[in-house]
């Protein structure tokens, strides 16, 4: 009983706690004993050198109250893997992170604790990305012409928004370009009447309600296929920010001046012009298992990707905030069922199914393809990266919780 009070003890005094329940927390079985934290690791790589599953982290943190910040690690700080009454518990001891120096006091620089996952991965999608919704997009205002009327503009160049309200000279707004809408449909409605629905992206961009081919559309959404439409959910409208723009001066009530002052791709009639994003993002968060469990949560978008994405690639998911999910949750992605022919009990000359070639189908289950970490949400779409992954993950794969 000494023995097991002394390791308490040391525990406590030397860092930080994490108790591993057994029959919940199962450890790498390639774990090390000891690991120094090196410049450059992640708390997700971190958590797996000593974890089967990296976002269990939180459930076995305790933190030490007297250490500043514990919640943070740094390089230099030594985790150690020790046995506190027959379960497995990690310690991590205050190695000797970089230090500011002044004349009162020994203060740890808190930029050189570790990331959760790289920043640099995903700061391009924490600043350009955002989702809006249909109130945002109908209120927007818009790039309508651009100086000399150019087909795109650049650095320096003027152009003229309409619907641009009390807006100032010298003031700054940001040019967006429409790039996706999200939405969730029907399947196969009206020939069934199945209640299974599908998540699909589409190009969108402004444009007229009254054009031929949306008079034609909308006549039959009102008349012909109301029921589907009204089945149909938009969960969100992707744009992208490409740039900067001041308000250079307002012509009239409608139609405003500016100067493009910061691109990052040239500017297009049809752009949006929204606040500026103000968006605050914290790079020490914890991974968590997510809870988010809809049976129809898909991967909607694949950045730079045709086929695939593999690690440290980004993705948009079918869910949000909305649904509880928040920045660190991790899910695990799911390649769909798959339906194919058994060739071997039915070739394909096999008489039996010529009429009926379903009977000779098998379905082939789901197959774990990866895990992916959130670190951005709105309201029903989010945005995460992949941490690990068996196979590509692919457009509409499943997610679901890890």
């Amino acid at each position: 009983m000494m023995f097991k009070k002394q390791h308490l003890i040391i525990a406590m005094l030397i860092g930080f706690i994490f108790v591993a329940q057994a029959e919940e927390v199962e450890l790498n079985p390639a774990h090390p004993d000891t690991y120094v934290v090196q410049k450059g690791d992640t708390l997700w790589d971190i958590s797996a050198v000593f974890l089967q599953s990296p976002w269990l982290w939180p459930e076995i943190w305790h933190a030490n109250p007297q250490i500043e910040n514990p919640h943070l690690i740094y390089p230099g700080d030594v985790i150690n893997l020790i046995y506190l009454d027959g379960q497995p518990a990690i310690t991590v001891s205050r190695g000797h992170p970089t230090v500011k120096l002044s004349p009162n006091a020994r203060v740890i620089d808190h930029n050189d604790a570790i990331q959760t996952i790289p920043l640099k991965d995903i700061e391009p999608f924490l600043k350009r990305l955002r989702i809006l919704n249909e109130a945002d997009v109908d209120l927007a205002p818009y790039v309508v012409e651009q100086q000399e009327q150019r087909m795109i503009s650049a650095t320096g160049g003027n152009i003229y928004v309409r619907n641009l309200k009390n807006a100032r000279q010298g003031d700054r707004f940001a040019i967006v370009r429409p790039t996706l809408i999200y939405r969730e449909v029907p399947v196969d409605f009206p020939w069934k009447k199945s209640q299974s629905r599908e998540i699909e992206s589409v190009e969108w961009g402004l444009t007229s309600d009254y054009t031929t081919a949306a008079v034609l559309s909308r006549f039959w959404k009102e008349h012909i296929a109301k029921a589907y439409w009204d089945h149909v959910k938009i969960l969100g409208y992707e744009v992208a920010d490409t740039g900067v723009a001041e308000v250079v001066k307002v012509n009239s009530e409608d139609i405003t001046t500016m100067k493009i002052v910061e691109v990052n791709t040239e500017v297009k009639t049809g752009d949006l012009i929204l606040p500026i994003d103000s968006f605050n993002f914290d790079p020490f968060f914890m991974p968590k298992a997510g809870s988010a469990n809809d049976e129809n949560i898909r991967i909607v978008a694949l950045n730079n990707a045709l086929f695939g994405s593999g690690r440290r690639q980004i993705v948009a998911i079918s869910t949000g905030s909305a649904e509880g999910v928040s920045v660190g949750d991790v899910f695990a992605v799911y390649s769909p069922e798959k339906v194919i022919r058994d060739e071997v009990k039915h070739p394909k000359e096999d008489l039996k199914t010529y009429f009926k070639p379903s009977k000779a189908n098998v379905t082939l289950p789901m197959e774990l393809a990866g895990h992916i970490m959130v670190f951005k949400t709105f309201d029903q779409i989010s945005y995460a990266i992949i941490t690990d992954g068996n196979r590509p993950v692919k457009l509409y794969d499943y997610v679901k919780i890890p």
